[in-house]
């Protein structure tokens, strides 16, 4: 019986792990540019057959139970979502892969799809939410001259009047699974995987922005039906440990 409460506690455990996933999706709905997570769950062998101890006896009827579920770790869906018109100048959205690349004057590179930029102080071209400096095609901060219109076109080319003050760096990296989300609508990477970085060559869309990848409708089925598998899971160890305690106290008392 106290394996059944065990099998019953993984179950709530990994569906506790799916609506977290779902619920931090459906949080982002409106979120500029985001990616939203996959939450994956596999059964557990037995023990015995997880650590190779083939040589210690066991019961046949419970290693076909198996051990549980076990939760994977989550993976991020990559797929591009269609562009929202803003009218901001600024503002660009990419059409296909890749993503923007920031820097803050450090070694370490942060990768995005939101295309909401401005220009700080110092006229440079930096992201709105971040503040982060936005990258060319050759690793540098792109500046411009304060006080006149600027304006990105479908190549990425930051153009003030009639001078190209930079193209934007539009990268992706081999395996996107390297990459980490780091809050901010950021993704970070080992210096190995950023420098395996090639540019995609992806058209924008100025004035608009991304839209985020997350269904509402998809995402609150997902939380609902991780509810009730914990509503499930949740009674199913009741009910164990009301076999135990019978068990215990009344079917194990000596007369």
């Amino acid at each position: 019986m106290n394996y059944g409460l065990y099998l019953s506690t993984s179950g709530v455990l990994t569906a506790m792990h799916r609506m977290n996933v779902a619920s931090n999706n459906l949080a982002n709905v409106t979120t500029t540019g985001f990616k939203p997570d996959i939450a994956f769950t596999v059964q557990r062998d037995a023990a015995r057959i997880e650590d190779g101890l083939f040589h210690i006896d066991s019961d046949d009827l419970l290693e076909r139970l198996g051990a549980g579920a076990l939760a994977s770790p989550t993976v991020t869906n990559f797929t591009p979502a269609g562009p929202e018109l803003t009218g901001n100048d600024l503002d660009v959205a990419i059409l296909g892969e890749g993503f923007f690349v920031l820097g803050d004057g450090g070694e370490e590179l942060k990768f995005t799809r939101d295309g909401r930029f401005t220009l700080d102080e110092n006229s440079f071209l930096t992201s709105a939410t971040t503040g982060m400096q936005v990258l060319n095609e050759r690793d540098l901060p792109i500046r411009v001259f304060p006080g006149l219109p600027v304006s990105i076109s479908e190549r990425g080319e930051v153009i003030q009047g009639d001078r190209v003050f930079g193209v934007l760096q539009v990268a992706s990296v081999p395996n996107r699974n390297d990459l980490v989300k780091i809050g901010e609508n950021l993704f970070s990477a080992d210096p190995a995987v950023a420098e395996s970085r090639f540019l995609t060559g992806s058209f924008l869309e100025p004035g608009s922005v991304e839209t985020s990848g997350s269904d509402p409708i998809k995402e609150m089925m997902a939380v609902t039906n991780a509810g009730r598998d914990i509503r499930f899971g949740t009674r199913l160890m009741q009910i164990h440990d009301h076999l135990m305690d019978r068990a215990i106290n009344s079917f194990g008392r000596v007369v």
